[in-house]
């Protein structure tokens, strides 16, 4: 008989509800369904990485006094786990989420906040760094977080960058003597969840800048300041998913960071293989479900999971479209749109956690039926 432990283990419902209060509403529909449930909130590299990594390991959260991408002073968590590892979550220092619409300028925004984050956990003697790079507000080249790291960058004239967009427009050399060398004996392991490289027409500026505020002219500066960093940072830079997050991706492999798509890693760091052998249900959600989700984002890292587990798993969604059918080839086992009726959107948006809870007591109770 299938065990009746379900695996509440869900990424954000982005604008209604974290990962945690989302895998806390799963979980109360398995219990009013008669079931044990097990929360598991996950996230693919971006925002609640941190938060889903500590919570799942026992570290703690330690405070950096730190700014965010267009300069304001901001104070960002950093993850400090009992093994001595830690959790750097970009979003928390230049995520985009924090910068209002109104005062978005990719010319000016810099992933300079991240390094007070790394610096703190290399203080802290960190031997392995885990670095989250979803949900940036930048399109820098990682210029910023590499001159905040000790990296030298010129212009043509000599004068030095502090590194923002502007400035990976017109850098012109770098020198990486400079660079914290406590880097070199430290583990780097960054979350990338695409494949683009760091210039060209699927680099970072074409694909990320519109999204993140950027005019053609400006997508047209950047990406012929990308191509000439792309150069100076060399061989290292030109990995599969060096334009991740703007850039970033590319300055951390030029750290000597090794890349994993963020889910797998955020999976793997929580322990969810582990959790998900004792499990006779799996449910996942995320805010909208489309082809992106089929294309390794939470909710297909863990439907595939499952399926190799030979674990029933359904995937629940605020919205859903018809291509997300995708997901039944990455291994869902049901693709559900968790709504009851048509409604403005506000509305849909506070109704989430009841009709997450809805949606999870009616798939436990389809399973109980099937036996």
């Amino acid at each position: 008989m299938t065990r009746r432990l379900a695996l509440c283990a869900p990424d954000k419902l982005r604008g209604a509800l974290d990962a945690p209060q989302a895998a806390s509403a799963l979980a109360q529909g398995c219990r009013d369904a008669g079931w044990e449930a097990l929360e598991h909130p996950l996230a693919d590299g971006g925002e609640g990485t941190c938060d889903a990594i500590v919570r799942a390991r026992g570290g703690r959260r330690e405070p950096v006094r730190t700014h965010d991408a267009i300069g304001r002073p901001r104070t960002a968590m950093l993850g400090v786990l009992p093994d001595g590892a830690c959790v750097v979550e970009g979003a928390e220092a230049n995520g985009l989420i924090h910068v209002p619409a109104a005062q978005r300028d990719v010319m000016r925004a810099s992933s300079a906040g991240i390094a007070p984050m790394v610096l703190r956990a290399l203080d802290l003697g960190a031997p392995r760094i885990v670095i989250g790079l979803g949900g940036s507000a930048t399109v820098d080249g990682g210029l910023g977080l590499l001159v905040g790291l000790g990296l030298v960058a010129r212009d043509g004239d000599g004068q030095t960058l502090a590194g923002s967009g502007e400035d990976a427009t017109r850098v012109r050399s770098i020198d990486p003597a400079g660079l914290d060398p406590r880097l070199a004996g430290t583990e780097l392991v960054v979350a990338v969840d695409v494949d683009s490289p760091l210039a060209g027409p699927a680099g970072a500026a074409p694909v990320f800048g519109p999204q993140k505020g950027a005019s053609p002219e400006q997508v047209r500066r950047l990406d012929d300041g990308l191509a000439r960093l792309a150069e100076l940072y060399g061989e290292r830079a030109r990995r599969p998913g060096a334009g991740a997050a703007g850039g970033l991706g590319a300055a951390c492999f030029l750290l000597g960071a090794e890349p994993e798509p963020g889910a797998v890693l955020v999976m793997r760091e929580t322990g969810f293989h582990e959790r998900l052998a004792d499990a006779g249900l799996v449910l996942t959600a995320e805010g909208s479900v489309d082809a992106q989700s089929a294309a390794g984002k939470t909710v297909a890292r863990v439907a595939g999971a499952a399926r190799t587990a030979e674990v029933p798993c359904v995937v629940l969604g605020g919205r859903v479209d018809d291509d997300a059918d995708a997901l039944y080839a990455a291994g869902a086992s049901a693709v559900l749109g968790i709504g009851r009726a048509a409604r403005p959107l506000r509305a849909a948006l506070r109704a989430s956690a009841g009709d997450l809870r809805a949606a999870a007591r009616a798939a436990c109770s389809l399973v109980d039926a099937a036996r």
